[in-house]
Parts: C-alpha cells; structure tokens; sequence
C-alpha cells in the first residue's frame, strides 16, 4: 500500500524502516479525510500519526499534510483538533466509554470488544472529553 510508505516516511520515530506500521482508519468530513497510522507492535511502544488528505476518487486520496496528535498521559489513546472538531484514536481496550461534553450537550460512545483501534471524529469542539473503563471510572 502506497500509503503505508508516505507513513513510514511521515512518523516521527528513530528506526521507522524496520517498525511495523499499520492503517487504522479514517474520519472524514467534505472531500477531506484523515487517515490514522499505528507503528509498533505489542512489543514496541506505538506512535500514532494522522495524515490528512483529500478524497478524489473511491478509494483515491491526495495527501495535504500529517499531524502530530496530543497524547493521553500513559494511555494508547490521542487527541487532534481537526477542522472544526476533535479527531480520537483510542487504541487502550480498558477505554470502553468516550463522552463528550459541550454546545450539543452530552453524548456517549460505547466500544465494542472488537472495536479497536477506535476513531471518533466530533464535528463540533467539545468543551470537554473522558473515558471510562467497563465499571464507569474516568481513565485519568
């Protein structure tokens, strides 16, 4: 895969050549799309790189830039404000509840057990986000 290279290229890690990188997935809005990277294995810490392209065609992109997401403190979980919304990897199978709060309330999403990695994408900010394990506490 073509992309896999442009990631390969774009991460931001020292021995990239020889780190295993996969395709997670996508969010998208309009004609543009970010496609979300994950590099390293269950024996590597994992960065995560989101690339954001546009849509040209089924399956078609032209790549416009990468980003580096903000980390969760001690979580496989990133943040990215992305046009006018929040983008979110959550790749931490103990993360089975994202809540987002603002300007359109309350909203809850559930994660399934085969649900990860898990990409949200809100098209509004939220003034405020959280996950939460199985038993309802907030991953801090």
């Amino acid at each position: 895969m073509r992309w896999l290279e442009k990631a390969r290229a774009e991460i931001p890690i020292a021995d990239a050549e020889n780190t295993e990188i996969r395709y997670a997935g996508q969010c998208a809005q309009g004609d543009d799309a970010l496609l979300w990277f994950i590099s390293g294995n269950e024996h590597q810490a994992h960065s995560y790189l989101p690339m954001e392209c546009t849509v040209v065609g089924e399956g078609e992109y032209v790549f416009v830039r990468s980003y580096r997401p903000l980390p969760r403190s001690g979580r496989d979980i990133v943040a990215l404000q992305w046009k006018r919304g929040l983008a979110l990897l959550i790749n931490d199978p103990r993360c089975t509840t994202v809540r987002l709060s603002g300007g359109e309330g309350t909203r809850l999403f559930s994660i399934g057990q085969e649900g990860y990695p898990y990409i949200l994408y809100s098209e509004t900010l939220p003034s405020r986000y959280q996950f939460f394990d199985a038993e309802g506490n907030e991953l801090l």
